[in-house]
């Protein structure tokens, strides 16, 4: 083919089966490439990116070019305005096309994906990074169910939720029945055996008024409390948990429907098993879970306080350190305060959670 100064060229190659050889042939235009500028005007224009926008003087420039340019610029010009393809002709595009409206609709797409076309379309000032992603995805794993947005504290976390609504349903009937006796305070605390009684979780009941509008949602809260409580206390040690019969009215002294919800909430099932039926473990995260639930069902319970006065007793009652239980509202968006040695939390709106800690630093050379 020989050297002419070009360093591209379009070769064809034939190869000879008989002889074995290889021939370089150029292809038309004695292989020359031309550069294409090509555009897909109704792209633009839907997407308001005009080249007339970013340069008001560009619309008249082939014009120009038209009366005072060479006949090569004027030839390239018509090749650049015959490679101008409208989006609607391009297989797979268009304001028409099915795969389009597919993706924009969000059909048959996973959630990932789904979450990172949202995020693409925040500026990078709002765009998270991967680091606050995996911790919020951390949080998520061990809180429930929460509204950042809300407007009001006692919004962001809903017990019902949390309960489940067989759970919710059965603590709910029970105690609106009772808040209809003479002594309704009474009657709500005797339906609990005083073996699976908590005194903070009575003496959380007894502050209700019985006849305030939101009694029975507060003080289903307190029982729910005092049940979990007791599913972490007999389970928590525990190499191995045995699954909930539903048949029964009970599970181990609990409601199955409560123990049902709480192997769901903070058992992991082992090999083979399944979250009905087989044998769960409570993992260190697990027990996590299980404490910051009962300490927000505390809080829930106080009503639009959204407060614990103090957490010493419930700690206490859980044999955890006072100091974990601070760190655990800490992470569900609460703020502690400390006075002598009694602690305190309290959750506000709007919602802020703690960020990531790089940790201390350590100096050089040591």
């Amino acid at each position: 083919l020989g050297f002419d100064d070009r360093l591209t060229k379009i070769c064809v190659g034939v190869y000879d089966k008989r002889k074995g050889t290889l021939t370089l042939h150029e292809g038309a235009t004695r292989g020359t490439v031309f550069v294409m500028q090509q555009s897909v005007p109704t792209y633009l224009e839907q997407n308001n990116r005009l080249l007339q926008e970013t340069n008001p003087g560009s619309n008249n420039r082939p014009n120009v070019f038209e009366d005072f340019g060479s006949s090569k610029k004027r030839k390239v010009l018509k090749s650049q305005a015959a490679n101008r393809v409208e989006i609607d002709h391009v297989i797979g595009a268009g304001s028409g096309s099915a795969m389009v409206q597919h993706i924009m609709k969000g059909q048959q797409m996973s959630e990932s994906n789904k979450k990172a076309i949202e995020e693409s379309k925040q500026s990078d000032t709002d765009r998270k990074s991967a680091g606050q992603l995996a911790l919020e995805a951390a949080r998520r794993q061990l809180l429930p169910a929460y509204d950042e947005q809300a407007i009001e504290p006692q919004k962001v976390y809903d017990a019902k939720d949390i309960a489940g609504d067989k759970a919710w349903d059965r603590i709910y009937n029970k105690v609106h029945a009772c808040l209809h006796q003479e002594n309704p305070t009474f009657a709500v605390i005797e339906s609990i055996f005083e073996n699976d009684r908590n005194d903070f979780i009575v003496k959380m009941i007894e502050e209700v008024e019985p006849d305030s509008r939101n009694a029975a949602f507060r003080i289903t809260c307190a029982i729910l409390a005092n049940w979990m409580i007791k599913f972490y206390k007999s389970n928590h040690f525990r190499k191995s948990i045995d699954g909930v019969n539903e048949i029964k009215a009970s599970w181990f002294g609990i409601p199955s429907e409560i123990a049902y919800r709480c192997i769901q909430l903070f058992a992991t099932p082992l090999p083979g098993g399944s979250k009905s039926e087989g044998t769960f473990v409570m993992s260190k995260q697990n027990k996590e879970k299980n404490i910051v639930h009962i300490l927000l069902l505390c809080m829930i319970a106080r009503g639009s306080s959204m407060s614990i006065p103090t957490i010493n007793p419930i700690a206490e009652c859980l044999q955890v350190p006072v100091k974990d239980c601070c760190q655990l509202l800490k992470y569900a968006g609460c703020t502690i305060s400390k006075s002598g040695d009694v602690y305190a939390a309290k959750l506000k709106t709007p919602l802020e959670f703690p960020t990531m800690s790089r940790g201390p630093r350590i100096p050089r050379g040591r």
